[in-house]
């Protein structure tokens, strides 16, 4: 080989080697999100339940425009199970605080971002400052609605499992046998003590319906005996007569004078004495 040869050989080969470093400088400026566009980034870190899927490098996103990155591999946060994801975010774009943090898919592929979606009553003079920590909030996407789904079926499967177990012990326990047959025993004791006491009711509606006439008897009674009373103290009928008839008074108190001085078979029909007389 000639010299002239081998040198457009070596030649070549460099303009290769340097065109494949320029295409490696190029991806890196790229993917290495260290292009002049970002400046100086700030950094935030923010805390997730769940990063699944996400990894260093990849994009963050304010209102769908790319304005940072993740800086490094979610870490996992001592014994709490909360991932700290740290963002590298462009030096010009301030972020509001009320914005939410949510971790997004780009595409069926399931690349990962974080989504920053501002609220609709931010206020753009209260941002975050460089350094600051966050609390993420979830997806809230069809890939959050499958995990919560799967959450939820999970709990219904443990609620279900534990409805079971309760009835297989009300069976064992409540009932057995024994307790069925005491169960029934008790129904058919109070089915007779009910029958008892419907007898005793009619018993005493009975009772009570005697005592009720006898009642209206003794009223009735009393209501003669007054009449009577008063028939007397008006000097009405025989008795009346007998106590305010003064003749009649004094022939009885005549009768008996004679019957107790000549007796029944000796009996006179004599005059009253006037001092028996005065002196009754």
């Amino acid at each position: 080989m000639s010299k002239e040869r081998k040198g457009r050989t070596e030649t070549l080969v460099g303009l290769f080697l340097l065109l494949g470093f320029g295409v490696l400088g190029a991806l890196v400026i790229t993917f290495g999100r260290v292009n002049t566009a970002f400046g100086k980034p700030y950094e935030l870190t923010v805390i997730f339940q769940n990063v699944s899927g996400l990894s260093s490098g990849a994009d963050v996103l304010l209102a769908g425009a790319k304005v940072g990155f993740i800086a490094n591999t979610p870490q996992l946060l001592g014994d709490s199970y909360r991932v700290a994801v740290k963002l590298k975010v462009q030096e010009s774009v301030k972020i509001p605080r009320k914005s939410r943090f949510v971790v997004g898919s780009a595409n069926l592929l399931g690349d990962k971002y974080i989504d920053v979606l501002p609220a609709a009553d931010m206020d753009v003079s209260d941002v975050w400052q460089t350094g600051e920590i966050i609390e993420g909030s979830r997806s809230g996407g069809f890939e959050e609605l499958a995990t919560r789904g799967g959450e939820v079926m999970d709990e219904l499967a443990l609620s279900l499992k534990q409805i079971q177990n309760l009835t297989t012990s009300i069976n064992e326990r409540l009932l057995n046998e024994t307790n069925v047959q005491n169960l029934s025993e008790t129904f058919a004791n109070l089915k007779e003590t009910s029958a008892s006491f419907k007898k005793a009711s009619l018993s005493l509606d009975t009772v009570l319906g005697k005592v009720g006439d006898a009642t209206d008897r003794a009223g009735k009674a009393a209501d003669s005996l007054q009449k009577i009373s008063k028939s007397v103290s008006d000097g009405k009928g025989s008795l009346g007569v007998l106590l305010h008839d003064k003749e009649t008074g004094e022939n009885l108190k005549s009768l008996i004078y004679n019957m107790k001085k000549s007796g029944i078979l000796f009996y006179k029909d004599k005059p009253l004495p006037e001092s028996e007389s005065r002196s009754r």
